[in-house]
């Protein structure tokens, strides 16, 4: 599941990566850059919930695949053609594929480590989010520039079908946690309660994930923009997932450990906040990074862990369907707008302090949570 959760911040952190090979060779502007690369987790939106049917009918193993296989299409596709359409519907399509691994990767775990160490098993897993945007960003501009964009984003591909053989060959479907449609034919079994309590756990997840996106994206041109080369950018960001790799599950641990998760969500969420609005102002952006990387395992664990909190085993997947559409509606937002701001402002600072923002919103909606988790678990 690890290898399979890379897949996914691989693709999608590709358009970033590449960015300066794209402004330069392929006329894009950054705002189209943040389109198409918050156009990978549109239709999540509209996708998901449906996903989860689906996978909730099928399997996890069959569903995963096919999200693998959509994917690995939708990346040749884009290094077809020097047209922006088609990048854009590249771009639709590959993230339709990246819905079904999104739904399923936090559900599959759960399955396998509710009641256990939870947190610490989301924690690694959502580590590979941040491992695959930091492989991203750390080989992708180097195969670039020694060969060009296109193979650079061919070899990403190829991690997907690797994926697909071992999926195949060694993964098997927890026995407790697939249903045939045969087995349940009622699929929509979400209390009012767990859709709520849902959706508040997709918008924390959207907002820790873009807030670790828009940093990973736009760290790189502000250094580019104090006279760093493009490949040292890319390799001094990439660093904060390096540490993450470390951190998040350290933070996971922790928090199963102590039992006090939501010390470690708001702490960690400030703290990440707080290098996010310092590293544009004060040197050396080193220090930023690696307390960056640290700091956001703290809360990474606890916030993918809040669904398994309320939903019941048989409305496991719809719950997580819902949740993971609130999280693509934050992933498809939010990177357009820090583009967005970076064009108008044409301050390099400017997207940084945009993903501090939304680092510090998460306690925010953490209080809301376990406030409405009280008052229902209460009645």
């Amino acid at each position: 599941m690890f290898l399979v959760g890379i897949t996914l911040p691989m693709q999608f952190q590709a358009v970033p990566a590449l960015a300066p090979f794209l402004v330069a060779e392929s006329g894009l502007n950054y705002t189209d850059i943040g389109v198409l690369t918050g156009l990978f987790m549109f239709p999540g939106v509209f996708l998901a919930i449906p996903g989860g049917l689906l996978a909730a009918r099928f399997g996890d193993r069959l569903t995963l695949s096919i999200g693998l296989a959509v994917m690995l299409g939708s990346s040749v596709l884009f290094v077809s053609t020097d047209s922006y359409g088609v990048m854009f519907v590249s771009r639709l399509s590959g993230g339709a594929g990246a819905v079904l691994i999104t739904v399923l990767l936090s559900k599959v775990v759960t399955d396998w480590f509710v009641g256990k160490e939870i947190a610490t098993a989301l924690a690694t897993i959502a580590a590979s989010f941040g491992v695959g945007i930091g492989l991203a960003m750390a080989a992708l501009p180097s195969v670039a520039a020694m060969s060009s964009w296109q193979i650079a984003m061919l070899a990403n591909a190829s991690i997907a079908a690797l994926a697909i053989v071992l999926l195949f060959s060694i993964y098997r479907d927890h026995e407790a946690g697939s249903r045939k449609a045969s087995d349940n034919p009622k699929l929509w079994r979400l209390s009012r309660p767990e859709q709520v309590l849902s959706v508040l756990a997709g918008t924390g997840r959207g907002l820790f994930s873009t807030g670790y996106v828009v940093f990973m994206s736009f760290l790189p041109p502000l250094l580019i923009s104090q006279g760093m080369r493009v490949i040292d950018a890319g390799l001094l960001t990439s660093l904060a997932a390096m540490v993450s790799i470390v951190s998040v599950p350290l933070g996971g641990f922790l928090s199963d450990r102590t039992g006090r998760p939501n010390l470690f969500i708001v702490g960690g969420a400030v703290g990440t906040a707080l290098t996010c609005i310092l590293v544009p102002h004060i040197a050396p952006a080193l220090l930023w990074v690696l307390l960056f990387g640290f700091l956001r395992g703290g809360c990474t664990g606890g916030i993918m862990a809040l669904p398994s909190q309320v939903l019941r085993p048989e409305s496991r997947s719809t719950g997580f369907a819902i949740s993971s559409a609130t999280y693509f509606v934050a992933m498809a937002a939010f990177p357009p707008v820090a583009g967005y701001i970076l064009d108008t402002s044409a301050n390099a600072a400017a997207p940084l302090w945009f993903a501090g923002i939304l680092w510090l919103l998460i306690p925010v909606v953490l209080a809301v949570f376990k406030l409405l988790q009280r008052k229902w678990i209460t009645q």
